[in-house]
């Protein structure tokens, strides 16, 4: 890679839920390398990216007979044989020859990562918290050239660690760009902002309005989907749906109450609030891996709605808790950021020179 440019990175971004664009924005705001998007379109259309970074829409990978689901044990998670996966593997192969990128970040794909990696690229895939020891991940994990998680190596599962800690890099966590400065909004007294995640179907509303019942001198604040119909909805409660910057009403509340999806956990890590993770069923076990971990580093607590016998007691305890916590165990600068991300592309980069030097050259795992 000269030294001269920037390096050039090609970032492919599942479509699940809008975290993964996120991240994305994330590496282009850094202004520190040049930056290709692929993915499938979200709804709205192509997202406006920063820096100067491009996204290129990939074909839809969903056949006519709908989602392919894989059995247990498989070792990819996702590959159905037919035209829509032939033509957006197709497409993403013509973005990265025209792009010419010094490495291939993938947030999240097993087969995207195994492609490239057989295209010849120096790979990145991104680590996640979860139960993540199937034959799929072991397959990416080992192929890969580099490993990189948006969270800090304190909070990581210590049997990762054994086998792929030397390939893996802890960026740690950025917070929300629209974040508000921290104790320049008015706390409100008995107010609970509740913060769920927008990639799947939410919280059950019946658990969070059986909460406010036990809780009628608390106000709550409901950002984000629900599951369930409201029927009849307690004087204190309001469900606002999905609110574009819940920042400034995260850190206006006394207590968050916040689904265990990483961009909620920024957003709550930012507002500086005691936090309460109450994280949504997900494959792999992600949110409940990640709020069990961060309630074990003593960063937040972490419960499940229906499994609280106690609210108001719960809230009391919570409001009395330093509000920093969750933001000291996460967040890091975005130059701290920034030079960790530049060093893992540079391992990845060199390691896959490494490999293209010696004939039969193998990418080293750790077992």
């Amino acid at each position: 890679m000269p030294s001269s440019r920037m390096p050039r990175v090609a970032y492919y971004a599942h479509h699940h839920g809008t975290g993964h664009l996120r991240h994305a924005a994330n590496i282009a705001r850094l202004g520190a390398v040049e930056l290709l998007v692929t993915g499938t379109a979200p709804a709205g259309g192509s997202p406006q990216l920063p820096g100067g970074a491009r996204f290129a829409p990939l074909p839809p990978d969903v056949g006519p007979d709908g989602p392919f689901a894989p059995g247990p044990g498989e070792f990819l998670h996702y590959a159905p044989a037919g035209s829509a996966l032939q033509s957006r593997f197709s497409r993403l192969h013509r973005l990265w020859e025209e792009f010419a990128p010094d490495v291939v970040v993938v947030d999240v794909s097993v087969e995207v990562a195994a492609f490239a990696r057989l295209a010849g690229y120096p790979v990145i895939h991104r680590r996640m918290h979860g139960e993540r020891t199937d034959p799929a991940h072991r397959l990416a994990y080992d192929s890969v050239h580099r490993l990189i998680a948006y969270f800090p190596e304190t909070i990581e599962d210590p049997a990762h660690l054994r086998a792929y800690g030397s390939k893996s890099t802890y960026l740690g966590m950025l917070a929300p760009d629209t974040a508000p400065s921290a104790g320049l909004v008015p706390v409100r007294p008995r107010t609970v902002a509740v913060q769920t995640s927008l990639g799947g179907t939410g919280v059950a509303l019946e658990d969070l309005l059986a909460a406010a019942r036990q809780t009628p001198d608390w106000q709550w604040d409901v950002m984000g989907h629900t599951a369930g119909a409201p029927g009849e909805v307690p004087a204190n409660v309001s469900l606002l749906g999905v609110v574009a910057d819940p920042g400034p009403r995260l850190a206006g509340a006394d207590v968050v109450v916040t689904s265990a999806g990483h961009n909620a956990v920024a957003a709550a890590a930012a507002a500086r609030r005691p936090a309460l993770l109450i994280p949504e069923p997900r494959p792999f076990r992600e949110q409940a891996v990640f709020a069990s971990s961060l309630a074990a580093a003593g960063a937040a607590a972490a419960a499940g709605f229906a499994s609280v016998a106690d609210w108001p007691s719960l809230l009391e305890e919570l409001r009395g808790s330093d509000p920093q916590l969750l933001a000291r165990t996460l967040l890091v600068s975005p130059d701290e950021f920034r030079d960790r991300f530049l060093a893992a592309v540079d391992s990845a980069v060199t390691g896959g020179e490494r490999d293209n030097a010696v004939p039969g050259g193998n990418v080293s795992t750790v077992h």
